[in-house]
């Protein structure tokens, strides 16, 4: 696992556990401003966790495949109870914190809606990004796969050259035996007529000259 992903997911910690004591401690609180504060607090913490889990995502595309699935699911869980803490937030505000919250006065409304804004656009990127990565990452891996595919064809077909060239040699050592045999097989044929020739005259001879 990188450096990059543990000290992403430290400071997650960091962050959610700062969120989360934040969040307890507005239960009962009856004082507004300090409600308020502690809200936007929380808020700003839980941003920086979705954040860190897109960092954290980033960071476990670039593993092998079959060393994914355990992060994936550590991510998941992170991100399940950043989901959990937001919606905790947002259901013991009251009408007065979101009348603080969203509709302050107009120049700190505005730069939090530009805040708002910025973050969306900031969250869709990297989803994006992160679809690209993926895609890139199982390209890679398919592109792998069909390289050794194709190495391993490449093998087999130099093997099978091999193994037909070592055939046409044995059939030239074959070819040339059986003209060599054929050739001797010729030769011991005309010396066996020969023979015989010879054989047949000395018969005659012999014949010859018991009767003359």
């Amino acid at each position: 696992m990188s450096d990059l992903f543990e000290n992403y997911e430290s400071d997650f910690k960091v962050a959610y556990a700062d969120a989360q004591e934040k969040e307890n401690q507005i239960y009962g609180l009856t004082d507004q401003d300090r409600r308020v504060e502690l809200m936007r607090d929380v808020e700003k913490s839980i941003d920086d966790c979705y954040e860190l889990i897109d960092s954290m995502n980033l960071e476990v595309q670039q593993l092998s495949t079959h060393e994914r699935a355990q992060f994936n699911a550590r991510t998941r869980t992170y991100k399940q109870d950043t989901d959990r803490l937001k919606a905790d937030l947002k259901s013991m505000m009251d009408d007065k914190d979101r009348d603080q919250l969203f509709d302050g006065p107009g120049e700190d409304q505005t730069q939090r809606q530009t805040l708002l804004k910025t973050n969306e656009s900031i969250d869709r990127s990297t989803r994006r990004l992160n679809d690209a990565t993926r895609t890139a990452a199982e390209t890679e891996r398919v592109g792998s796969s069909i390289m050794d595919t194709l190495r391993a064809q490449r093998d087999q077909i130099t093997n099978a050259r091999d193994t037909l060239g070592e055939a046409d040699n044995y059939v030239d050592r074959s070819l040339r035996t059986l003209k060599t045999m054929t050739r001797r097989l010729a030769t011991n044929k005309i010396i066996t007529y020969g023979i015989i020739a010879v054989l047949i005259m000395l018969i005659m001879l012999v014949i010859y000259s018991k009767f003359s």
